[in-house]
């Protein structure tokens, strides 16, 4: 076979667009006068690595907001990304520091005693270079498909000296001129009026850059050719801007890749578009996020959580991600926290920048002051720090190191294959000590599918349940529950969980299977071929009965232990208490022993 062609679809440049609001203590409309002040005579910003000066802009819908912008950069390599940074940062810091000296400080986007919060809400904007219509169409599309996603990730909320607000955006569940992105069938002058059309019906708009994904790109803000991401609420760092601007260069890539091959982005139809992106704004990466089941009409409506649709994104993504060689460092801002929170059992982790000044506040109530983080503002490396890395490896040094090499191995790509010289050799080895015709052991994912079917019969369960009890090494089904929406985490571990009979409370942890509580368990494990383990104690205690389990070692008569729940919950009086469940599970007599 010979090779006769090879594509790789290059990153185009990109136009970033920095933003922050104004603060003037003590008068009302003194930020939208110092906004005008400053754009009159700006301050003199730095060129970034293309040459081109950063420039400081505004806009009238957000008066006490101020941009930043980049203009176009190259984002291709690590090297001219952590230049770009440090150009932008530079830049911040002058306009803070100009700021200060007419009167006022610049503050993250948020601020609950500004007068009027709307004033200074403001997004960061990241406007993609296309090179043709089709791109320009394929590109809006996709975006427009992974529109939760990325709200969950990137929302920030009001903050104050009492905390940070709960929720997602507050930006877009504050916004009268932004609305959700309407699927584009061509870039077509004639379709694109039909588009405007449906938004003046649906919307009262006739504008393409009222939408969160503008096709057109903003004219305000130089970029009428590009198209414009306007989902990412702006950022307190630059060093989380960054990795948005990374996240979007990646999208681009695959879109250009769709492009080539003659692919479209599926339709995801409007109605489930608009519920997710709600969902998003409101509860941020708390959400759960309905599962687009067009072609699956007979089943029942499944979720999945903001953090596990990130995930899913990530896992899209890293192929381009590769291709840009994306450092662990880049891309920590984004992931690390979404894959500690969705693994570990500890609670705490950073996700993003709403979780980060909660997290400061818990730690110090003065962290959130006004003059402090405007001191922020003004260092470049505090801007381009990864706060959420720093704040996670506090709470959990041993989960951020773990996710560190987690993140790392992804971005390092697949295992090499084989040399095709040795197949047959490695063909004719001997196999596992798996029974002829016997497959191969369920994994946990393929498990909960499996017990995700409707009305399935208890036999059918119970082999399932079998199946991944073969798989070797620890069997903890907390992690892929997590990732799950918590309807359908909560029904499967219904289906999961054994009959009344079957279920023996404990009131400590154990010292050893010869227990009365866990003979008791193996007794009906082994009669009924399952059976289940259940703690209720101080959420202290939950990690006593975690590592008295594993002091057990295995259990006897090839009984497998599967950890089914380990978690927190809030009883009455505020009292904090911890529930642990384990499966136990016998194998089919005569087998697997």
């Amino acid at each position: 076979m010979t090779l006769v062609a090879l594509y790789r679809s290059a990153p185009l440049r990109q136009r970033i667009s920095k933003g922050y609001s104004v603060y003037v203590p003590g008068h009302g409309r003194g930020a939208e006068e110092l906004v005008g002040s400053l754009l009159a005579g700006p301050p003199p910003l730095p060129a970034g690595p293309s040459g081109q000066p950063h420039t400081v802009r505004g806009s009238a819908r957000a008066r006490a907001a101020l941009w930043v912008d980049t203009g176009r950069v190259s984002l291709h390599d690590p090297t001219t990304r952590a230049r770009t940074a440090e150009a932008l940062a530079v830049s911040v810091a002058r306009v803070a520091a100009d700021v200060r000296r007419r009167g006022g400080l610049l503050l993250p986007t948020g601020w609950q005693q500004q007068p009027d919060p709307l004033a200074g809400l403001c997004a960061d904007l990241h406007s993609a270079e296309v090179l043709n219509p089709v791109q320009r169409e394929v590109f809006t599309n996709l975006v427009r498909e992974h529109t939760a996603s990325l709200i969950a990730l990137g929302g920030r909320q009001l903050y104050g000296p009492g905390g940070v607000a709960p929720g997602g955006s507050a930006r877009l569940s504050r916004s009268f001129d932004q609305v959700s992105t309407r699927y584009l069938d061509s870039c077509a002058p004639e379709h694109l009026e039909r588009v405007r059309t449906r938004l003046r019906q649906e919307e009262r708009v006739g504008r393409l850059e009222v939408m969160d994904v503008s096709p057109l790109g903003m004219p305000e803000a130089q970029a009428g050719e590009d198209v414009t991401v306007r989902l990412f609420d702006a950022q307190v760092t630059v060093a989380g801007t960054l990795a948005h601007a990374l996240l979007v260069q990646a999208l681009s890539m695959w879109s250009r890749d769709l492009e080539r091959t003659g692919r479209r982005v599926r339709q995801v139809p409007q109605f489930l578009l608009e519920q997710n992106r709600a969902r998003a704004v409101a509860h941020g990466l708390a959400a759960e996020l309905r599962v687009d089941q067009t072609r699956r009409t007979e089943e029942p409506p499944r979720t999945q959580s903001a953090g596990r649709a990130v995930r899913t994104l990530l896992s899209e993504l890293l192929p381009y991600l590769r291709q840009l060689d994306a450092t662990t460092d880049e891309l920590a801002p984004l992931f690390l926290g979404v894959e500690m929170a969705g693994s570990a059992a500890a609670s705490g982790f950073v996700r993003n920048e709403n979780d980060l000044l909660a997290h400061w506040h818990r730690e110090d109530r003065t962290a959130l002051a006004p003059e402090r983080l405007a001191q922020g503002l003004a260092s470049p490396d505090w801007l381009t720090a990864d706060h959420c890395g720093a704040s996670n490896r506090a709470v959990g040094h041993g989960s951020w190191a773990a996710a560190r090499v987690w993140l790392t191995d992804r971005l390092a790509g697949p295992a090499p294959q084989p040399d095709r010289r040795h197949e047959a050799q490695r063909d004719r080895r001997p196999e596992s000590r798996r029974e002829p015709g016997r497959p191969a052991p369920l994994t946990a994912d393929q498990l909960l599918d499996r017990l995700a079917r409707p009305d399935l019969p208890a036999p059918e369960v119970m082999d399932a349940l079998r199946s991944y009890c073969r798989a070797g090494g620890t069997l903890d089904l907390t992690r892929p529950l997590r990732s799950r929406g918590r309807d359908e985490a909560r029904a499967l571990r219904r289906v999961l969980r054994p009959r009344a009979g079957q279920r023996v409370r404990c009131e400590k942890p154990p010292v050893s299977w010869d227990d009365a509580t866990a003979t008791r368990a193996l007794r009906a494990a082994g009669e009924q071929g399952v059976a289940l383990m259940h703690w209720d104690l101080p959420a202290q205690d939950r990690a006593r009965v975690r590592e008295a389990l594993r002091g057990m070692g295995r259990a006897p008569g090839g009984v497998r232990t599967v950890l089914l729940t380990d978690t927190n919950y809030t009883a009455r009086e505020d009292e904090r208490r911890g529930t642990v469940e384990v499966l136990l599970v016998a194998p089919r007599e005569g087998t697997e022993r």
